[in-house]
């Protein structure tokens, strides 16, 4: 069921975020030239000129190299021509200023340039980043970790790829082109001006369509590549896993299925490639042979001189290289396009919890819970079902109940990775639905169950409770949450990494680290997650009296699994089937013989199974 519903979430929020080329355009050009930078809006224009005087640069070469073959010509002395030397010498000056020039402001055109593409690629690739934080929990609990990071990595390379041989590549071409035609027609006729015309158009209407035809295959590549790329991450971050069940075998041949596919479209796509060469270049030979034909039959009439045909001729590899380059361009910019467009559909989906317009920050004065006929489902029958109860200020509230009763949905539900679609969750009086996100999450310090750490070193990830916390902050809350021995004990004391997902630190001292982190956060609402599942019976009491001591007196919510460890709370409740079954104290419930009671005994005999 969860797998079919997973599907047709995807299938629609794949309709709902398609991008068109123009929408994808239009994004483009607002990272290139974004409104208020006035400094990068004066090197688009300084980069205009640029292209344009290296354009007529390039136009002036032919011309002042037929000039000067003229100039060399046999001498025709009856009709009073001589040689002049230094005619000559102008030309030629001319054809290399025109030649250098082009150079120059070509190479000034790049250097403008560049400061478009890094900050479009850097923003794009950047904002992506950031709204993927921004987006529902529900689409990262959906998403492959290796497919998403391998769409930004790509997306990025695209943006540059798109901008260098785009935006300011192609439409130069194509003017360049159309002018080139223009030029024919004015100095030797409409027929040059005519095949060429009709080159170019026979040479791009080819292109499209089998470059449209080539798109399959990329996809198809592009979608093996991802996969390929998910496995590995997938199977990595599960080293131990495959380890405990000696799957290295297994694992090898899962991928080695995913790069044969890879292989197959990538063989599909070169070889469809190579057709696509191989008819541009038919096409651009016969307007070469045309036009080469042409201007020789105009010799043979007397109409055009040897300098005019060297002109010709220089025209049409001038118009050759273009063309080539407009065939390249648009392969490039259309696969860059369907890079792109994964990486945009991440920027396109909107998330499924966002803050109100004008969303005020939470005021906290006791930092009181409540929760009113709060009804929650994740699609597939309710979770809670009018769910009532209060944490008051200063109080400490245990959740308890069986595997899947719906302890860690209030736990979610409360820091608003999901809203309730019934009842309200209130601090302080407040409806947390009105208030913004930030500062929600930042009033409550969470101590989850599977402490997952940054690959970094254990300092860094304790100090990740507070931005900008000092060292002796750090060490501070280490010891309260019993890791300072072991920090000290190592030979890079702080600076030690803890691996990937903390995987060179134990079960026990991960948790430890992510008690540490929470106490540095001083919040004013604690969230306990079975904070002290992984550690055993000595430290468990250790670091319960820490919790007690770091939360004395402030909102506690504890979620637990044994039971030992909430006698002491002021209220107990008992959630089951997603509703609120018992509510008491320890003393109270075990009097009342009920659900907890039965969980107290059987845990007290060692029975209880773990959740």
């Amino acid at each position: 069921m969860a797998g079919s519903s997973s599907f047709a979430y995807s299938k629609e929020a794949a309709k709902k975020n398609f991008i068109s080329f123009y929408e994808l355009l239009s994004i483009v050009l607002n990272y290139i030239s974004p409104r208020g930078d006035k400094q990068l809006r004066l090197r688009l224009i300084g980069l205009i000129v640029a292209l344009i005087l290296s354009k007529i640069c390039a136009a002036l070469i032919p011309i002042f190299y037929g000039a000067a073959v003229d100039a060399l010509a046999p001498l025709n002395i009856e009709a009073g021509i001589s040689f002049s030397m230094g005619l000559l010498m102008i030309l030629i000056g001319g054809y290399a200023i025109a030649r250098v020039g082009e150079t120059i402001f070509a190479e000034l055109k790049e250097f403008l340039f560049i400061k478009f593409a890094s900050k479009a690629v850097r923003l794009a690739a950047l904002n992506a980043f950031d709204h993927l934080h921004k987006l529902s929990l529900q689409f990262h609990l959906d998403r492959q970790t290796g497919g998403t990071s391998r769409s930004i990595d790509r997306g990025a390379k695209a943006m540059t790829l798109l901008l260098s041989t785009g935006i300011f590549e192609v439409v130069p071409l194509i003017v360049e082109l159309f002018f080139i035609c223009g030029v024919l027609w004015v100095l030797f006729g409409y027929e040059f001006a005519l095949v060429t015309f009709f080159t170019v158009i026979s040479y791009s209407y080819f292109t499209i369509k089998t470059t449209e035809w080539r798109i399959k295959f990329r996809k198809k590549m592009n979608k093996a590549d991802e996969v390929a790329a998910t496995k590995v991450v997938d199977s990595l971050l599960n080293f131990e896993t495959v380890k405990y069940f000696n799957a290295e075998k297994s694992e090898c041949n899962n991928y080695e299925k995913a790069l044969r596919i890879y292989e197959k479209a990538f063989i599909s796509s070169r070889t469809s490639l190579t057709i696509v060469n191989i008819g541009q270049g038919i096409i651009v030979a016969l307007g070469l042979v045309a036009l080469l034909a042409i201007s020789g039959r105009e010799i043979q009439r007397g109409s055009m001189s040897v300098g005019d045909f060297v002109v010709v001729h220089t025209y049409i590899i001038q118009l050759a290289m273009p063309l080539q380059f407009l065939g390249w361009t648009y392969r490039e910019i259309r696969q860059s396009v369907i890079d792109l467009e994964q990486m945009f559909r991440l920027l396109k989906q909107k998330p499924d919890v966002k803050d109100v317009s004008n969303a005020s920050a939470l005021k906290l004065d006791k930092g009181e819970i409540k929760f009113e006929n709060v009804c929650f489902s994740y699609g597939r029958g309710k979770i809670l079902d009018q769910v009532s109860f209060t944490v008051q200020s200063g109080h400490r509230v245990a959740l308890v109940g069986p595997s899947g009763s719906g302890k860690s949905t209030i736990s979610r539900l409360l820091f608003r990775f999901y809203d309730p679609q019934k009842g309200k969750i209130l601090i302080d009086g407040q409806d947390i639905s009105l208030v913004s996100q930030d500062s929600l999450r930042a009033a409550i310090g969470m101590v989850p169950q599977d402490t997952v750490m940054f690959n970094a070193s254990i300092g860094y990830n304790i100090g990740y409770g507070r931005a900008n916390a000092t060292i002796q902050e750090i060490e501070k809350v280490s010891k309260l949450a019993s890791i300072d021995n072991f920090i000290n004990n190592l030979p890079d004391r702080y600076d030690t990494l803890v691996g990937e997902r903390g995987l060179k630190l134990s079960g026990g001292e991960k948790q430890r680290v992510a008690i540490a982190r929470a106490i540095l956060k001083n919040p004013v609402i604690f969230l306990f997650d079975e904070a002290t599942s992984a550690l055993d019976s000595r430290t468990e009491k250790e670091i319960q009296a820490a919790l007690n001591n770091i939360s004395y007196n402030q909102t506690t919510l504890v979620i637990a699994h044994r039971l030992s460890t909430i006698v002491d709370c002021d209220k107990i409740l008992v959630i089951n089937q997603g509703k609120v079954e018992e509510t008491g104290t320890h003393q109270e419930l075990l009097y009342a013989d009920g659900l907890y009671a039965a969980m107290w005994r059987r845990q007290s005999r060692g029975f209880l199974k773990q959740n």
